[in-house]
């Protein structure tokens, strides 16, 4: 005859279903009893305009003009093609022109250039 393996108690694979159902519910009973949050107030993760009227009035107040640059022109590119429209020269020609001028046009995209000025800064060095 086999030998008889004494077992008391649960599986291994058992003890750690229960471990882990204990977790959870642990967890959900906090989080129920968490306090709620307004959807109105003042979070990174929530648009200005869910903010408090206050807080928006400050955040409008308080923007500088390199705040306002990064909010119109979030890429290069878009910069570039406003300064490229802005230009008034064929679209071609101003990136044929500008090819060899790419650090520059790097740079003034850095400084927060506004493409008016850009255009202006390209005239100065001679561009077109």
């Amino acid at each position: 005859m086999g030998k008889k393996s004494a077992h008391f108690g649960e599986s291994p694979k058992d003890r750690s279903i229960n471990i882990m159902d204990k977790f959870i519910s642990r967890n959900t009973a906090q989080a129920k009893h968490k306090p709620t949050l307004s959807a109105r107030r003042k979070d990174p993760n929530i648009p200005i305009h869910m903010w408090p009227l206050k807080d928006q009035l400050e955040y409008w107040d308080n923007r500088t003009e390199d705040d306002e640059f990064k909010s119109t022109y979030k890429t290069y590119a878009t910069w570039y093609e406003d300064v490229k429209s802005t230009s008034s020269v064929y679209h071609a020609t101003f990136i044929t022109m500008t090819h060899d001028k790419k650090e520059y046009m790097h740079k003034l995209y850095n400084e927060c250039t506004w493409p008016k000025a850009a255009v202006r800064e390209l005239q100065k060095i001679g561009v077109y």
